[in-house]
Order: structure tokens, then C-alpha cells, then sequence
């Protein structure tokens, strides 16, 4: 169902109308498929529904993030992204508690609906974001945003006589037709670059979490205590992506933590188990699972950050709809017996840590708005362009142009 929602939103050609439109519908297609669970008896019936909410908790998660990221300072971003990513573990133990206490599995999705609708229910009172409605052209509806946001903070503003202007770009907006995105790749061959190195990222990592959480690391000998354990070791992970983002930058922090990754399933091959219940591997386990959340959790900031804004919604959703089909053979590759899926995963986060060097850092600089800004930003830093008839010093736009 996610897949579904990912492949709409890269051959869309079509406005979405909004984050907060998408964020509604996605949470009532979510709410809507859960109720249907609760007069579920068959099992093609559960997937169905299955499906209808994966498709559903794409577009409300995702036109979330986006949704609230748009609003968010630059320098807050960070903070932002690791907060949103902590509040997603939360659900762990949630699941734990209503699994632990309501014994018909039907009715524990009566609980959901619950909790879903206090979630999402303050959403509907909020207005959408300023940035999306420039982009648009609805510069009178931006600016009643604002003037609303400046009374819920005593702060009185008028923006009648006002030009807001939401991007510098004076070009033409491109088309947004599946042919003409491809086009702007053909025509940036270092924009093409960045965006293969994005799609091994994200399924290398996707693959690698979701094996980790469902495979060869189940580490407690009931479901309870996994999830548990699961969810302690990845808010400890988003706590501390906050401090690895500030010190080492965003492509720093992504490569080693894919290069302590590597490292831990190499040593999971070692057959030390010393009680009944823990051995290495389980140990290493737990341990992974830290650095796997890690940069899975900074996937979603970090590539957001290199992609231009005019490309943005399509390779975040094109990496999502590989990622998705990446992690579906996770599960199945952490249970194949033998060493050689330790050495496979320590390879493919090795690999990863290695491509990641030839992406740019973005910590500190603007976010690009067009194709050509990708080019400039690569060029600053010594990296290879590709396209140098596009290639001018990075520093000639620096902060003015945003």
C-alpha cells in the first residue's frame, strides 16, 4: 500500500493539494482500514486491509514531516528530525501494552483508533504550510497563515502591503510531468549521481533495519521484550543523532554509523554464547540495531537536504518505492541460515559508508533550489561535478540567495 502511494507521487503531474490535505485523507484511510480489522475473521480480507493502511500511514506520516518540517528554522531541523523520529519508537511500547492486555486480537485494533484519532485530531485545526502555498501561487492565503500564527504569539502583523516571495528563482517553473523530471538528471549528470548514491542508501539501510528488527535480532524470548529492548535501543540512537549531527556534520555521521554497522555484523559470525538466553550475535543485536537507527533515522533529513527543492517530493518518493521493495526481502534475508548474510550486511553497509564520501555536506549551507545549485554546492566543496558548464563558485549565492 505504501509502494501504491510512492509510485502516485513520482509519476504524479498533478498538484497534491497540500501537506494538510494529504495528512488528513492519509489519516483517514489509516483509521478506516484499522476499524475494518476489528470484523476481520479472514485472512486475504486482513491483507487487503493491510494494504488500504499502509497506503493511508504513508501519506499522513509522510505529509506530516513534510508538513511540520516546512515550518521548522534550518538550525532546528536537526532537533526536529530526531524528536519526530523518537516519537515513532514510542509506538513500541505501545504496542506492547495494548498487545500485553487486550487478548482478542480484533479488538486491540479499537485501541488504535483511539489513540490514532488524539493524534491526529489537533491537524485539523491547523493551517497548511506557508512555503507550500507560494509555491502554488496562493500568496493571499500564505499571508493570512502568518498573520495567524502572529496572533497565537501576540505578535501583531500586517502583511497586506507585503511581497512574500518564497523562492529566488526567476526561471520559468519546470514541468512536472514524469519525462521532464528525468530530463533535469540527463541534463545534470552530477544530480543524477547524487541521486543513485540516495537509492543505495536507502535500501542498503532499509533492508539492514528491518532484517535487524525482524530477523536475527529478536533478542528476548518473548515478542514483548523484543519490541522492549528494540525500542530502548533506538531512542538512545535518536538521542545521540543529535549530538553526532552537531560534531561530525550530516555525511559524517551517516558514514560511521554505517561503518560501526559493518563492523557488528562481521563480529556476529564469532559462536561465543555464554548463557542460555545471550550470545555475541544477540548481543551485537542489540548493539547494530543503535547504528542501524541511527542512519536510518538520518536518511530523512540528510537526502532531503541534497535534493533541490524543485525535485524534492520525487526522489524522496522514487527512494522510498525502492526502499520498499529493499526491505520486504529483509526479513527473509536476516532468516537464511549461514554465516554468509553476517558477511553480505557487513559488505553492504561497508559499501554504503564508502559512497557516502561522495555525496556534499549540507550542514550549515542552503538547501539548493534548482538542478544547477546541486552542481555549485558539489563544486565548492572539491567534489567532482560532472557537469561543469553548470559549475560556478557555491560562494557567489551563499546565504542572499535563500
Amino acid at each position: 500500500g505504501s509502494m501504491v502511494a510512492d509510485f502516485k507521487a513520482v509519476v504524479s503531474t498533478q498538484s497534491t493539494g497540500g501537506r494538510r490535505r494529504v495528512c488528513i485523507i492519509g489519516a483517514s484511510v489509516n483509521m478506516l482500514a484499522v476499524a475494518l480489522g476489528v470484523v476481520c475473521h479472514k485472512y486475504y480480507f486482513m491483507v487487503g486491509i493491510r494494504m488500504l493502511q499502509g497506503f493511508g500511514n504513508f501519506l499522513a506520516y509522510s505529509g506530516c514531516y513534510i508538513w511540520v518540517l516546512e515550518f521548522m528554522p534550518e538550525k532546528y531541523r536537526n532537533y526536529y528530525n530526531a524528536y519526530s523520529m523518537m516519537l515513532w519508537t514510542a509506538g513500541y511500547p505501545l504496542i506492547v501494552a495494548l498487545g500485553y492486555t487486550i487478548k482478542q486480537w480484533n479488538y486491540i485494533h479499537i485501541g488504535f483508533i483511539g489513540f490514532f484519532t488524539l493524534c491526529f485530531l489537533p491537524f485539523t485545526f491547523f493551517p497548511d504550510s506557508p512555503r507550500y502555498l507560494l509555491s502554488v501561487g496562493r500568496e493571499d492565503d500564505a499571508k493570512v497563515v502568518l498573520e495567524r500564527y502572529g496572533r497565537i504569539t501576540n505578535t501583531t502583523i500586517s502583511l497586506k502591503d507585503i511581497k512574500l516571495i518564497g523562492s529566488t528563482n526567476t526561471k520559468k517553473e519546470i514541468e512536472t510531468t514524469f519525462i521532464s523530471k528525468m530530463s533535469e538528471y540527463k541534463k545534470h549528470p552530477a544530480l543524477a549521481l547524487e541521486l543513485a548514491i540516495q537509492c543505495y542508501l536507502w535500501c542498503s539501510c532499509c533492508l539492514l533495519y528491518y532484517g535487524v528488527n525482524y530477523g536475527w535480532g529478536s533478542f528476548g524470548a518473548t515478542p514483548y521484550v523484543s519490541y522492549l529492548l528494540a525500542a530502548g535501543s533506538e531512542i538512545f540512537a535518536y538521542i545521540f543523532l543529535v549530538l553526532f549531527i552537531k560534531f561530525f556534520g550530516r555525511r559524517n555521521t551517516l558514514a560511521y554509523s554505517l561503518v560501526a554497522s559493518s563492523a557488528c555484523f562481521l563480529l556476529s559470525i564469532i559462536p561465543w554464547k555464554w548463557s542460555e538466553s545471550w550470545s555475541l550475535d544477540r548481543l551485537l543485536a542489540l548493539i547494530v540495531i543503535i547504528w542501524i537507527a541511527l542512519a536510518f533515522a538520518l536518511l530523512f533529513l540528510y537526502l532531503g537536504e541534497l535534493a533541490p527543492t524543485s525535485l524534492r517530493g520525487f526522489t524522496l518518493a522514487l527512494c522510498g518505492l525502492l526502499a520498499r521493495l529493499s526491505a520486504f526481502s529483509g526479513p527473509y534475508f536476516a532468516n537464511s541460515s549461514g554465516s554468509g548474510k553476517l558477511i553480505c550486511a557487513s559488505v553492504m553497509a561497508a559499501l554504503g559508508a564508502g559512497l557516502t564520501f561522495f555525496l556534499p555536506e549540507t550542514r550549515g549551507l542552503p538547501i539548493p533550489a534548482e538542478a544547477a545549485d546541486v552542481s555549485d554546492r558539489r563544486k565548492s566543496q572539491g567534489l567532482r561535478v560532472h557537469d561543469e558548464r553548470w559549475a560556478t563558485i557555491y560562494e557567489n549565492h551563499g546565504v542572499d540567495k535563500v
